[in-house]
């Protein structure tokens, strides 16, 4: 019989992710700050969608709404502009 020390993938630890602000530039070269906000794994690379967001409070929003919907820790890291 073989032993396996792997989880199932169902098992691993998920958490929503809010940081920032970080550089970005808009369309007119400008420099502006954006938010990130996705769900990660315990090494903290993100699993699906990234959400880039140029307002904090929106990015806020949505870190929150996102772990109460998906029932996941948030693992808040940004900092107002």
């Amino acid at each position: 019989m073989t032993t396996t020390t792997a989880k199932p993938i169902g098992a691993q630890w998920r958490g929503v992710f809010l940081d920032g602000p970080q550089p970005d530039v808009d369309d007119e070269g400008e420099e502006i700050p954006v938010w990130v906000v996705y769900v990660g794994n315990d090494d903290a690379d993100p699993i699906g969608t990234v959400y880039r967001l140029h307002h904090y409070k929106s990015a806020e929003l949505l870190a929150y709404r996102m772990a109460e919907d998906r029932d996941l820790e948030l693992i808040h890291e940004a900092l107002p502009d």
